[in-house]
């Protein structure tokens, strides 16, 4: 038997045993609330241990070991996670902000105008104003409600809402505008 066969029946026998305790380890910080899958946490464990035995570290005890391995997997993964969002979120803002004035593209509006349909938009409850303003950004219900982290039941019904007060405003305000049907 090679030295390769011997670090593969170690690697399986250490899994096999720690295999719970990863588990239950990385079911103590309740990853799934983040939308991260224990699995994903459990896959990066088993390759750090693989690391470990193909580097022939000797570790005296592997518990100990093992849960500080999910420990700082499950810290990077969340990191991660934080990272990627802070930059959807800068894209995201700096995407609104640069259309923040052209809620209505395909209206030709004087400044007057434009200051109505804004003070419209801001009248709105702040949900229902939220969903608008995405809306007309050209972002769908899926986006908005996991942009939101909204159901989509409950974000497509604060949009119609949202849009039927928009149009009364606008409507009561003397703004007129077309229905595409």
């Amino acid at each position: 038997m090679d030295n390769n066969d011997e670090k593969i029946k170690e690697f399986e026998a250490l899994v096999n045993k720690f295999s719970r305790f990863v588990k239950v380890n990385i079911q103590k910080f309740n990853v799934q609330k983040s939308g991260i899958d224990p699995d994903d946490i459990s896959q990066e464990v088993k390759i750090k241990i693989w690391k470990i035995l193909e580097n022939e570290k000797k570790i005296k005890n592997y518990a100990s070991y093992i849960r500080k391995v999910v420990d700082s997997s499950v810290i990077d993964k969340l990191r991660r996670l934080k990272r990627e969002k802070v930059i959807f979120l800068y894209e995201k803002y700096k995407w609104i902000s640069e259309y923040k004035s052209s809620y209505f593209p395909k209206i030709s509006v004087d400044s007057k105008k434009r200051d109505i349909i804004g003070e419209a938009v801001e009248s709105l409850i702040e949900s229902r104003r939220k969903v608008v303003k995405l809306f007309l950004l050209n972002m769908t219900i899926e986006e908005i409600s996991t942009f939101l982290k909204w159901s989509k039941d409950k974000t497509r019904n604060l949009l119609y809402r949202g849009l039927s007060d928009l149009k009364k405003s606008l409507k009561e305000k003397g703004v007129k505008f077309e229905n595409k049907s």
